[in-house]
């Protein structure tokens, strides 16, 4: 039993060192300034875990995660190019924060968001946190038809993001 943990323990070492050495990892830890760092999670290639947040009752799959020590660091690549980050992918980046913070036990300080041109440091501050769960709290009440009268655009729908879950959706009230 023991050679066979002993012989786990040396795989996973092996495996979690190939990782590091890809050339895809090395670019992102260069392009993101993130030396010392190792990578403990990856959906580069759509093969991440789903994290989830039973409480918040969300779900999502950064690109990347990194660590040393205590710290954690969410990575978002963006294909787009910005003079500075967009709303929605600083939304999208605190949503992982509250995700690690579930799912690893650890509250990361800071993201990066990595647009083509430029990467972004946002940090973890009590505003972006409370406009996020605001967010989800809308999401919630919108799910649960709790919304009042509200006046929709039909060119609006075709692009919302909620389209599957509003009660508004395919309605007579859609103007």
């Amino acid at each position: 039993m023991v050679i066979a943990v002993v012989i786990l323990i040396i795989g996973l070492a092996f495996i979690l060192s190939q990782n590091e050495t890809t050339p895809v990892i090395k670019e992102v830890k260069r392009t993101v300034g993130i030396k010392g760092y190792r990578s403990v999670y990856s959906d580069s290639t759509g093969g991440g875990k789903t994290l989830h947040s039973t409480d918040l009752m969300i779900s999502g799959k950064p690109d990347y995660i990194f660590k040393r020590h205590d710290d954690l660091i969410p990575v978002e690549l963006k294909s787009t190019k910005v003079s500075e980050p967009l709303e929605k992918d600083i939304m999208q980046l605190v949503i992982y924060f509250l995700l690690i913070e579930d799912n690893y036990g650890i509250r990361p300080e800071k993201g990066r968001l990595v647009y083509a041109n430029k990467a972004y440091e946002i940090n973890n501050n009590y505003y972006l946190r409370e406009k996020a769960l605001n967010i989800i709290k809308q999401m919630g009440n919108i799910k649960d038809g709790n919304l009042g009268r509200y006046h929709v655009y039909r060119s609006g729908c075709r692009t919302c993001l909620y389209k599957d879950i509003c009660q508004y959706n395919n309605r007579r009230n859609v103007l």
